[in-house]
């Protein structure tokens, strides 16, 4: 078990990042897609992202499940943070999903690291 010193102290020479700091990296980068998906959805459509918005034939059910897997983190976040500011959820369920969105992120990281080391 890493202590805490070890894994904070600078990298020097040929060490490797912790792997607290490539979990970080990974929740961030997988925060950052997916804000830009439901962003990008939202700029083209003209209404916000939902979770298995069901759309209409084949093409728009596999859209909205690609949307949901990959922009889901962003689309948690804004719906607590709306909840929040209308008052309609507490500190605990927000928590909840704000701890959700944050390992959704994670997953969705890991994947488009994955990616870009396979190619």
């Amino acid at each position: 078990m890493a202590i805490v010193s070890e894994v904070n102290k600078p990298l020097t020479g040929g060490e490797t990042v912790s792997t607290l700091g490539v979990f970080a990296y990974c929740a961030a980068m997988g925060f950052v897609a997916a804000a830009t998906i439901s962003t990008f959805y939202q700029w083209v459509t003209s209404e916000r992202a939902e979770l298995f918005a069901m759309r209409q034939g084949f093409f728009g059910l596999g859209l909205a499940v690609v949307i949901s897997m990959f922009g889901g983190p962003f689309i948690v976040v804004q719906k607590v943070v709306t909840g929040l500011r209308a008052h309609e959820i507490s500190a605990v369920p927000a928590a909840l999903g704000i701890i959700v969105a944050g390992m959704w992120s994670v997953c969705v990281g890991i994947f488009y690291v994955h990616l870009l080391v396979s190619a």
